[in-house]
Protein backbone atom coordinates (compact mmCIF):
# COMPACT_ATOMS: atom_id res chain seq x y z
CA UNK A 1 0.00 0.00 0.00
CA UNK A 2 1.52 3.58 -0.80
CA UNK A 3 -0.29 6.18 1.12
CA UNK A 4 -0.11 9.58 -1.12
CA UNK A 5 1.28 12.16 1.40
CA UNK A 6 3.14 9.94 3.53
CA UNK A 7 4.50 6.48 4.55
CA UNK A 8 5.70 5.99 8.49
CA UNK A 9 7.67 3.98 10.39
CA UNK A 10 6.66 2.07 13.58
CA UNK A 11 2.73 1.76 12.88
CA UNK A 12 0.73 -1.07 13.68
CA UNK A 13 -0.58 -3.85 11.41
CA UNK A 14 -4.30 -2.99 12.38
CA UNK A 15 -3.64 1.32 11.31
CA UNK A 16 -2.50 -0.16 8.05
CA UNK A 17 -5.24 -2.11 7.44
CA UNK A 18 -7.69 0.26 8.57
CA UNK A 19 -5.69 3.21 5.75
CA UNK A 20 -6.41 0.02 3.00
CA UNK A 21 -8.84 2.04 0.95
CA UNK A 22 -6.06 4.67 0.26
CA UNK A 23 -5.04 3.83 -2.53
CA UNK A 24 -2.82 5.08 -5.81
CA UNK A 25 -5.05 6.88 -7.75
CA UNK A 26 -6.91 8.74 -4.43
CA UNK A 27 -7.49 9.39 -1.57
CA UNK A 28 -6.29 11.96 0.67
CA UNK A 29 -4.62 12.46 4.11
CA UNK A 30 -7.86 14.04 5.51
CA UNK A 31 -9.60 10.33 4.77
CA UNK A 32 -7.40 8.90 7.08
CA UNK A 33 -8.81 7.84 10.62
CA UNK A 34 -8.12 9.89 13.46
CA UNK A 35 -5.68 8.08 15.39
CA UNK A 36 -4.05 11.90 16.93
CA UNK A 37 -6.17 11.40 20.42
CA UNK A 38 -2.73 13.14 22.83
CA UNK A 39 -2.27 15.63 24.08
CA UNK A 40 0.37 18.72 23.22
CA UNK A 41 3.45 18.62 25.41
CA UNK A 42 5.74 21.29 26.44
CA UNK A 43 9.68 20.73 25.11
CA UNK A 44 12.85 22.37 26.39
CA UNK A 45 13.98 22.41 22.95
CA UNK A 46 12.49 21.50 19.49
CA UNK A 47 14.22 21.70 15.89
CA UNK A 48 14.30 20.03 12.43
CA UNK A 49 16.58 17.72 11.17
CA UNK A 50 17.37 16.04 7.80
CA UNK A 51 14.88 17.96 6.18
CA UNK A 52 14.37 16.45 2.45
CA UNK A 53 11.98 15.66 -0.35
CA UNK A 54 10.38 13.00 1.37
CA UNK A 55 11.37 12.92 4.85
CA UNK A 56 12.01 14.54 8.20
CA UNK A 57 13.51 14.10 11.56
CA UNK A 58 11.30 15.95 14.45
CA UNK A 59 14.00 16.18 17.84
CA UNK A 60 12.66 17.43 21.37
CA UNK A 61 13.54 17.44 24.86
CA UNK A 62 10.78 16.71 27.01
CA UNK A 63 8.33 14.00 27.80
CA UNK A 64 6.34 13.14 24.66
CA UNK A 65 6.95 10.21 23.11
CA UNK A 66 4.57 10.28 19.62
CA UNK A 67 4.92 12.77 17.46
CA UNK A 68 1.06 13.66 15.10
CA UNK A 69 1.48 14.90 11.37
CA UNK A 70 -0.45 16.19 8.73
CA UNK A 71 -1.11 18.65 6.07
CA UNK A 72 -4.42 20.33 7.38
CA UNK A 73 -3.38 22.24 10.93
CA UNK A 74 -6.92 20.97 12.37
CA UNK A 75 -6.59 17.45 11.82
CA UNK A 76 -3.62 16.11 11.81
CA UNK A 77 -4.06 12.14 10.87
CA UNK A 78 -0.69 10.38 11.14
CA UNK A 79 1.08 9.11 14.69
CA UNK A 80 4.62 8.59 14.79
CA UNK A 81 6.39 7.26 17.76
CA UNK A 82 9.43 8.49 18.82
CA UNK A 83 12.33 7.02 20.56
CA UNK A 84 15.15 8.63 22.79
CA UNK A 85 18.35 8.75 21.34
CA UNK A 86 21.61 10.66 22.65
CA UNK A 87 21.24 13.46 24.93
CA UNK A 88 17.95 12.76 26.53
CA UNK A 89 16.29 13.80 23.22
CA UNK A 90 13.12 12.18 21.64
CA UNK A 91 13.41 11.92 17.89
CA UNK A 92 10.96 10.94 15.52
CA UNK A 93 11.81 9.95 11.78
CA UNK A 94 8.68 10.86 9.56
CA UNK A 95 9.44 9.73 6.13
CA UNK A 96 7.21 8.85 2.28
CA UNK A 97 6.12 12.70 2.69
CA UNK A 98 5.59 14.41 -0.84
CA UNK A 99 8.15 16.84 -2.35
CA UNK A 100 7.62 20.84 -1.48
CA UNK A 101 4.36 20.11 0.14
CA UNK A 102 3.80 21.99 4.09
CA UNK A 103 2.86 19.36 7.01
CA UNK A 104 1.79 20.69 10.34
CA UNK A 105 2.96 18.68 14.03
CA UNK A 106 2.25 18.06 17.16
CA UNK A 107 4.59 17.14 19.79
CA UNK A 108 2.66 15.05 22.21
CA UNK A 109 -0.31 13.84 19.74
CA UNK A 110 -2.60 15.98 19.92
CA UNK A 111 -5.00 16.40 16.37
CA UNK A 112 -4.54 20.34 16.34
CA UNK A 113 -1.10 21.58 15.50
CA UNK A 114 0.00 24.77 16.92
CA UNK A 115 0.02 27.29 14.13
CA UNK A 116 3.94 27.70 14.41
CA UNK A 117 4.82 23.94 14.43
CA UNK A 118 5.34 23.01 10.80
CA UNK A 119 7.85 22.72 8.00
CA UNK A 120 7.53 22.49 4.22
CA UNK A 121 9.49 19.86 2.75
CA UNK A 122 12.38 20.27 0.30
CA UNK A 123 11.42 19.86 -3.76
CA UNK A 124 12.76 17.05 -5.37
CA UNK A 125 16.45 17.09 -6.27
CA UNK A 126 17.49 19.03 -9.30
CA UNK A 127 13.78 21.21 -9.24
CA UNK A 128 13.09 24.82 -8.08
CA UNK A 129 10.46 25.38 -5.14
CA UNK A 130 6.76 26.09 -5.82
CA UNK A 131 7.94 29.54 -5.54
CA UNK A 132 10.71 29.48 -7.70
CA UNK A 133 13.50 30.69 -5.27
CA UNK A 134 14.86 28.81 -2.57
CA UNK A 135 16.02 31.17 0.42
CA UNK A 136 19.35 30.25 3.05
CA UNK A 137 19.87 31.77 6.06
CA UNK A 138 24.01 31.46 7.29
CA UNK A 139 25.27 32.93 10.55
CA UNK A 140 28.67 32.27 11.92
CA UNK A 141 30.07 32.41 15.83
CA UNK A 142 26.31 33.13 16.61
CA UNK A 143 26.51 31.47 20.13
CA UNK A 144 26.51 34.38 22.52
CA UNK A 145 22.94 34.27 23.66
CA UNK A 146 24.07 32.53 26.87
CA UNK A 147 25.27 33.17 30.41
CA UNK A 148 29.08 32.36 29.29
CA UNK A 149 29.08 35.68 26.80
CA UNK A 150 25.77 37.52 28.12
CA UNK A 151 27.56 40.30 29.63
CA UNK A 152 30.02 41.15 26.46
CA UNK A 153 27.15 40.75 23.86
CA UNK A 154 23.76 40.93 25.75
CA UNK A 155 21.72 40.76 23.08
CA UNK A 156 23.96 40.70 19.88
CA UNK A 157 22.92 37.36 18.59
CA UNK A 158 18.91 38.22 19.20
CA UNK A 159 19.85 41.75 17.03
CA UNK A 160 21.45 39.76 14.45
CA UNK A 161 18.29 37.25 14.10
CA UNK A 162 16.19 40.11 14.21
CA UNK A 163 17.81 42.19 11.22
CA UNK A 164 17.08 39.24 9.38
CA UNK A 165 13.61 38.59 10.14
CA UNK A 166 13.46 42.92 9.10
CA UNK A 167 15.02 41.48 5.65
CA UNK A 168 12.34 39.32 5.24
CA UNK A 169 9.08 41.48 5.74
CA UNK A 170 10.66 44.09 4.00
CA UNK A 171 11.32 41.81 0.79
CA UNK A 172 8.22 40.80 0.07
CA UNK A 173 8.06 37.63 3.61
CA UNK A 174 9.26 34.93 2.00
CA UNK A 175 10.78 32.62 4.51
CA UNK A 176 14.01 31.17 5.06
CA UNK A 177 14.53 27.28 3.63
CA UNK A 178 17.42 27.07 5.07
CA UNK A 179 19.51 27.79 8.72
CA UNK A 180 23.24 27.38 8.02
CA UNK A 181 25.58 27.69 11.28
CA UNK A 182 29.02 28.19 10.51
CA UNK A 183 30.36 27.01 13.93
CA UNK A 184 30.92 28.51 17.49
CA UNK A 185 27.00 28.13 17.39
CA UNK A 186 27.48 27.90 21.32
CA UNK A 187 30.21 29.75 23.40
CA UNK A 188 32.19 29.26 25.43
CA UNK A 189 32.48 25.76 25.28
CA UNK A 190 30.16 24.26 22.94
CA UNK A 191 28.26 22.74 26.25
CA UNK A 192 24.69 21.68 26.31
CA UNK A 193 23.79 24.37 28.64
CA UNK A 194 25.63 26.71 26.44
CA UNK A 195 23.63 25.41 23.49
CA UNK A 196 20.39 25.46 25.21
CA UNK A 197 20.63 29.32 25.78
CA UNK A 198 22.49 30.34 22.71
CA UNK A 199 20.92 28.39 20.11
CA UNK A 200 17.40 26.69 21.44
CA UNK A 201 16.55 29.78 22.85
CA UNK A 202 17.57 32.29 20.56
CA UNK A 203 15.78 30.93 17.94
CA UNK A 204 13.22 29.00 18.80
CA UNK A 205 10.78 29.93 16.17
CA UNK A 206 12.92 29.44 13.18
CA UNK A 207 14.08 25.66 14.80
CA UNK A 208 10.48 24.91 14.90
CA UNK A 209 9.63 25.41 10.92
CA UNK A 210 13.86 25.23 9.13
CA UNK A 211 15.84 22.63 9.73
CA UNK A 212 19.26 23.76 11.26
CA UNK A 213 22.38 22.56 9.46
CA UNK A 214 25.76 23.37 11.43
CA UNK A 215 29.12 23.12 11.40
CA UNK A 216 31.87 22.42 13.93
CA UNK A 217 34.26 25.34 15.44
CA UNK A 218 36.97 25.78 17.55
CA UNK A 219 34.23 26.68 20.59
CA UNK A 220 32.40 23.33 19.93
CA UNK A 221 35.39 21.07 21.45
CA UNK A 222 35.89 22.84 24.71
CA UNK A 223 38.70 23.81 27.01
CA UNK A 224 42.13 23.16 25.71
CA UNK A 225 45.64 24.51 26.61
CA UNK A 226 46.62 28.15 25.24
CA UNK A 227 50.07 29.38 25.97
CA UNK A 228 50.63 32.73 26.60
CA UNK A 229 53.90 33.08 24.25
CA UNK A 230 51.08 33.09 21.08
CA UNK A 231 49.98 35.94 21.31
CA UNK A 232 53.10 37.82 23.84
CA UNK A 233 56.62 36.60 22.18
CA UNK A 234 58.45 38.74 25.51
CA UNK A 235 57.01 35.16 27.29
CA UNK A 236 58.81 32.29 27.27
CA UNK A 237 57.30 29.60 26.27
CA UNK A 238 55.61 27.03 28.49
CA UNK A 239 55.53 29.56 31.42
CA UNK A 240 52.38 30.89 31.69
CA UNK A 241 49.66 28.64 30.06
CA UNK A 242 45.77 29.12 30.46
CA UNK A 243 42.85 26.83 29.63
CA UNK A 244 40.27 28.42 27.60
CA UNK A 245 37.52 27.62 25.81
CA UNK A 246 38.14 27.53 21.81
CA UNK A 247 41.45 26.85 22.48
CA UNK A 248 41.74 22.60 21.77
CA UNK A 249 43.48 20.97 19.41
CA UNK A 250 42.37 17.55 19.87
CA UNK A 251 41.26 15.36 16.23
CA UNK A 252 39.39 13.15 18.60
CA UNK A 253 35.66 14.36 19.43
CA UNK A 254 35.50 12.18 22.40
CA UNK A 255 37.84 14.50 24.06
CA UNK A 256 35.42 17.21 25.04
CA UNK A 257 36.56 18.80 28.39
CA UNK A 258 34.40 21.52 30.07
CA UNK A 259 36.93 22.37 32.44
CA UNK A 260 41.07 21.86 32.73
CA UNK A 261 40.26 19.48 35.52
CA UNK A 262 37.26 17.51 33.72
CA UNK A 263 37.74 14.04 32.64
CA UNK A 264 37.41 13.81 28.88
CA UNK A 265 33.92 12.94 27.26
CA UNK A 266 31.49 13.10 24.05
CA UNK A 267 31.55 16.81 22.24
CA UNK A 268 28.18 17.32 23.15
CA UNK A 269 27.54 18.93 19.43
CA UNK A 270 27.70 14.98 18.57
CA UNK A 271 24.28 14.37 20.76
CA UNK A 272 22.48 16.93 19.67
CA UNK A 273 22.27 16.98 16.21
CA UNK A 274 21.61 13.93 13.75
CA UNK A 275 22.98 14.72 10.46
CA UNK A 276 23.28 12.89 7.46
CA UNK A 277 26.06 10.70 7.37
CA UNK A 278 24.58 8.27 5.22
CA UNK A 279 23.40 10.05 2.35
CA UNK A 280 20.06 10.53 3.73
CA UNK A 281 19.29 13.53 1.99
CA UNK A 282 21.17 13.24 -1.41
CA UNK A 283 25.23 13.55 -1.50
CA UNK A 284 27.51 10.49 -0.98
CA UNK A 285 27.55 9.02 2.31
CA UNK A 286 30.69 10.46 4.77
CA UNK A 287 30.01 7.60 7.45
CA UNK A 288 30.50 10.20 9.93
CA UNK A 289 28.50 13.37 11.22
CA UNK A 290 31.81 15.22 11.56
CA UNK A 291 30.93 16.16 7.48
CA UNK A 292 28.74 15.54 5.28
CA UNK A 293 26.32 16.91 2.20
CA UNK A 294 23.03 17.27 0.95
CA UNK A 295 20.68 18.66 -1.68
CA UNK A 296 18.02 21.06 -1.56
CA UNK A 297 16.02 21.00 -4.83
CA UNK A 298 18.81 22.40 -7.15
CA UNK A 299 21.53 23.59 -4.36
CA UNK A 300 24.39 20.92 -2.91
CA UNK A 301 25.32 22.13 0.42
CA UNK A 302 28.43 20.74 1.79
CA UNK A 303 29.45 20.43 5.38
CA UNK A 304 33.28 20.13 6.23
CA UNK A 305 35.22 19.49 9.42
CA UNK A 306 38.24 22.34 9.93
CA UNK A 307 38.15 21.88 13.87
CA UNK A 308 39.03 17.95 14.00
CA UNK A 309 38.76 16.39 11.41
CA UNK A 310 41.01 18.81 9.70
CA UNK A 311 43.79 18.80 12.52
CA UNK A 312 44.87 15.01 11.64
CA UNK A 313 46.62 14.02 8.89
CA UNK A 314 44.82 10.75 7.97
CA UNK A 315 41.46 12.32 8.81
CA UNK A 316 41.84 15.28 6.44
CA UNK A 317 42.94 13.36 3.72
CA UNK A 318 40.00 10.85 4.08
CA UNK A 319 37.69 13.99 4.30
CA UNK A 320 40.16 15.26 1.12
CA UNK A 321 38.82 12.50 -0.98
CA UNK A 322 35.05 11.89 0.36
CA UNK A 323 34.94 15.30 -1.02
CA UNK A 324 36.38 14.79 -4.71
CA UNK A 325 34.18 12.12 -4.38
CA UNK A 326 30.88 14.19 -3.43
CA UNK A 327 31.33 17.09 -5.79
CA UNK A 328 32.34 14.34 -8.63
CA UNK A 329 28.68 13.20 -8.05
CA UNK A 330 27.10 16.42 -7.81
CA UNK A 331 24.76 17.76 -10.80
CA UNK A 332 23.19 20.83 -8.65
CA UNK A 333 22.73 23.68 -10.18
CA UNK A 334 24.31 25.32 -7.38
CA UNK A 335 27.00 24.08 -4.98
CA UNK A 336 27.78 25.98 -1.39
CA UNK A 337 30.72 24.84 0.99
CA UNK A 338 30.15 25.71 5.21
CA UNK A 339 33.23 24.97 7.49
CA UNK A 340 34.48 27.07 10.63
CA UNK A 341 38.22 28.24 9.66
CA UNK A 342 38.44 30.85 6.77
CA UNK A 343 41.26 30.43 4.51
CA UNK A 344 41.44 34.05 3.70
CA UNK A 345 40.99 36.65 6.38
CA UNK A 346 42.59 39.59 7.71
CA UNK A 347 40.08 39.18 11.07
CA UNK A 348 41.47 40.44 14.20
CA UNK A 349 42.81 37.62 16.15
CA UNK A 350 42.52 34.80 12.96
CA UNK A 351 44.89 36.09 10.46
CA UNK A 352 45.23 33.64 7.79
CA UNK A 353 48.79 34.53 6.34
CA UNK A 354 49.77 33.71 9.96
CA UNK A 355 48.42 30.10 10.66
CA UNK A 356 50.98 27.96 9.44
CA UNK A 357 52.81 28.13 12.35
CA UNK A 358 49.90 29.08 14.62
CA UNK A 359 48.94 25.74 16.18
CA UNK A 360 45.25 26.80 17.17
CA UNK A 361 44.66 28.17 13.77
CA UNK A 362 46.76 25.87 11.47
CA UNK A 363 43.54 24.73 9.69
CA UNK A 364 43.16 27.49 7.94
CA UNK A 365 46.41 27.37 6.11
CA UNK A 366 45.78 23.79 5.45
CA UNK A 367 42.15 24.38 4.18
CA UNK A 368 43.55 27.04 1.64
CA UNK A 369 46.15 24.60 0.45
CA UNK A 370 44.43 21.12 0.20
CA UNK A 371 40.75 21.99 -0.31
CA UNK A 372 40.57 25.73 -1.90
CA UNK A 373 42.30 23.94 -5.50
CA UNK A 374 39.41 21.00 -4.98
CA UNK A 375 36.56 23.25 -4.57
CA UNK A 376 38.54 24.71 -8.25
CA UNK A 377 38.26 21.93 -9.86
CA UNK A 378 34.69 20.43 -9.17
CA UNK A 379 32.61 23.42 -9.40
CA UNK A 380 31.98 24.67 -6.11
CA UNK A 381 30.52 28.25 -6.02
CA UNK A 382 30.71 29.97 -2.38
CA UNK A 383 32.51 28.80 0.41
CA UNK A 384 31.48 30.33 3.96
CA UNK A 385 33.35 30.66 6.90
CA UNK A 386 33.39 31.96 10.29
CA UNK A 387 35.74 32.35 13.17
CA UNK A 388 36.62 35.88 12.68
CA UNK A 389 34.07 38.09 14.15
CA UNK A 390 33.56 40.26 11.03
CA UNK A 391 32.55 40.26 7.96
CA UNK A 392 34.97 39.85 4.63
CA UNK A 393 34.02 38.55 1.02
CA UNK A 394 36.50 38.03 -1.34
CA UNK A 395 36.46 38.36 -5.00
CA UNK A 396 35.65 35.65 -7.71
CA UNK A 397 38.33 33.81 -6.78
CA UNK A 398 40.32 30.80 -8.80
CA UNK A 399 43.90 29.04 -8.11
CA UNK A 400 45.09 31.24 -5.12
CA UNK A 401 46.72 28.96 -2.21
CA UNK A 402 48.77 31.21 -0.91
CA UNK A 403 49.40 34.38 1.31
CA UNK A 404 47.78 38.02 0.55
CA UNK A 405 50.88 38.88 -0.54
CA UNK A 406 51.06 36.65 -3.42
CA UNK A 407 47.58 37.84 -4.97
CA UNK A 408 47.21 39.73 -8.02
CA UNK A 409 44.07 40.29 -9.98
CA UNK A 410 45.12 39.53 -13.60
CA UNK A 411 46.11 36.12 -11.85
CA UNK A 412 43.50 35.00 -9.58
CA UNK A 413 40.07 37.48 -9.56
CA UNK A 414 37.57 37.67 -12.55
CA UNK A 415 38.18 40.83 -14.42
CA UNK A 416 36.40 43.56 -15.92
CA UNK A 417 37.42 43.87 -19.79
CA UNK A 418 40.19 41.48 -18.97
CA UNK A 419 41.90 44.76 -17.23
CA UNK A 420 43.95 44.15 -13.97
CA UNK A 421 43.34 47.08 -12.25
CA UNK A 422 39.34 46.19 -12.52
CA UNK A 423 38.62 43.09 -10.59
CA UNK A 424 34.82 42.47 -10.81
CA UNK A 425 32.28 43.03 -7.63
CA UNK A 426 29.91 40.84 -8.86
CA UNK A 427 27.24 43.80 -8.63
CA UNK A 428 25.75 46.01 -11.76
CA UNK A 429 26.52 45.11 -15.11
CA UNK A 430 29.65 43.44 -13.73
CA UNK A 431 27.65 39.88 -11.99
CA UNK A 432 29.70 36.78 -11.98
CA UNK A 433 29.15 34.39 -14.53
CA UNK A 434 29.65 30.97 -12.91
CA UNK A 435 31.35 29.52 -16.42
CA UNK A 436 33.80 32.11 -16.24
CA UNK A 437 34.37 33.59 -19.15
CA UNK A 438 38.56 34.25 -18.58
CA UNK A 439 38.50 30.73 -17.82
CA UNK A 440 37.23 29.79 -21.18
CA UNK A 441 33.91 28.84 -20.13
CA UNK A 442 34.32 26.24 -16.86
CA UNK A 443 33.18 26.92 -13.67
CA UNK A 444 36.25 26.88 -11.85
CA UNK A 445 35.80 30.31 -9.41
CA UNK A 446 34.40 30.81 -6.12
CA UNK A 447 33.38 33.51 -3.69
CA UNK A 448 34.86 32.91 -0.08
CA UNK A 449 32.89 34.94 2.49
CA UNK A 450 33.71 35.06 6.10
CA UNK A 451 30.42 36.05 8.33
CA UNK A 452 31.76 35.26 11.72
CA UNK A 453 30.09 38.42 13.18
CA UNK A 454 26.46 36.59 14.23
CA UNK A 455 27.03 37.20 17.77
CA UNK A 456 29.51 39.42 17.88
CA UNK A 457 31.74 41.81 15.51
CA UNK A 458 35.52 42.99 16.91
CA UNK A 459 36.21 46.43 17.14
CA UNK A 460 39.84 46.73 16.97
CA UNK A 461 42.92 44.64 15.28
CA UNK A 462 43.71 42.49 18.39
CA UNK A 463 46.40 40.72 18.56
CA UNK A 464 47.93 38.73 15.35
CA UNK A 465 46.40 41.08 12.86
CA UNK A 466 48.50 44.43 12.54
CA UNK A 467 46.10 47.48 12.35
CA UNK A 468 46.93 48.65 9.16
CA UNK A 469 46.09 44.88 7.89
CA UNK A 470 43.30 44.68 9.93
CA UNK A 471 40.38 44.12 7.11
CA UNK A 472 42.39 44.45 4.51
CA UNK A 473 43.24 41.14 2.96
CA UNK A 474 44.08 41.72 -0.86
CA UNK A 475 42.00 39.27 -1.87
CA UNK A 476 38.83 40.69 -0.49
CA UNK A 477 36.69 43.79 -2.01
CA UNK A 478 36.73 46.60 -0.44
CA UNK A 479 33.39 47.65 1.38
CA UNK A 480 31.97 50.52 0.28
CA UNK A 481 29.77 50.75 3.51
CA UNK A 482 32.93 51.41 5.90
CA UNK A 483 32.89 54.20 7.95
CA UNK A 484 36.64 54.76 7.18
CA UNK A 485 37.33 57.25 4.33
CA UNK A 486 39.79 54.81 3.63
CA UNK A 487 37.66 52.07 3.35
CA UNK A 488 38.21 48.58 4.39
CA UNK A 489 38.35 45.06 2.78
CA UNK A 490 35.84 44.14 5.85
CA UNK A 491 33.09 45.13 8.12
CA UNK A 492 33.35 45.41 11.52
CA UNK A 493 29.88 45.21 12.33
CA UNK A 494 27.11 42.33 13.52
CA UNK A 495 25.13 40.96 10.64
CA UNK A 496 24.26 37.56 8.84
CA UNK A 497 23.74 36.30 5.19
CA UNK A 498 21.23 36.18 3.03
CA UNK A 499 21.13 33.32 -0.37
CA UNK A 500 18.26 33.70 -2.97
CA UNK A 501 18.85 31.13 -6.07
CA UNK A 502 16.85 29.84 -8.65
CA UNK A 503 17.69 27.90 -11.36
CA UNK A 504 20.05 30.83 -13.49
CA UNK A 505 20.51 33.56 -10.52
CA UNK A 506 22.21 33.51 -7.47
CA UNK A 507 23.09 36.49 -5.33
CA UNK A 508 24.07 37.03 -1.89
CA UNK A 509 23.01 39.95 0.32
CA UNK A 510 24.56 40.90 3.42
CA UNK A 511 22.24 42.18 5.66
CA UNK A 512 22.85 43.96 9.47
CA UNK A 513 20.87 44.07 12.43
CA UNK A 514 18.32 46.63 11.17
CA UNK A 515 17.79 44.50 7.94
CA UNK A 516 19.73 46.24 5.64
CA UNK A 517 22.27 44.88 2.67
CA UNK A 518 25.74 46.51 3.07
CA UNK A 519 27.29 44.09 0.36
CA UNK A 520 25.82 41.99 -2.27
CA UNK A 521 27.08 39.91 -5.41
CA UNK A 522 25.39 38.02 -8.20
CA UNK A 523 26.66 34.77 -9.51
CA UNK A 524 24.67 33.74 -13.09
CA UNK A 525 24.40 31.08 -14.59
Amino acid sequence: MKLPNMLLLGLSCAYLAACSHVGDRGGSMADLPAVCQGSELSSSRLFLQQLGSDRVIVKWRGEATVLCVGTDQNALTVEVPASETSGQHMEALVSGLEPDTRYYYSVGGARVAPADQQFTTAPQSGSLPKDGNTRIWIVGDSGTGGDDEREKHEGDAAAVRNGMRAFVDASGGEAIDLFLMLGDNAYEIGSDLNYQQAVFETYPNELKSTALWPTIGNHEMGVGELDTCIFVPSVPCGSRVRHIGGASISADPEQWRGTAASLPSRMPYMDIFSLPSKAEVGGVASGTEQYYSFDYGNVHIVSLDSQLSARDETQRSTMRQWLIDDLSANRSDWTIVIFHHPPYSKGANHDSDDSENNIIDRPQWDMRNEFVPIFDKHGVDLVYSGHSHSYERSYYLHNHTGTSDTYSHGEHAELIDNDPKKPSLGQGRHTYAQLSPSSGGVDDRVVYTVAGNGGKADKNQGAFTAADEWLRHAAHVVQEADTLADKRRGLPVLGSVIIDANDTQLTANFIDVDGQVLDHFVITR
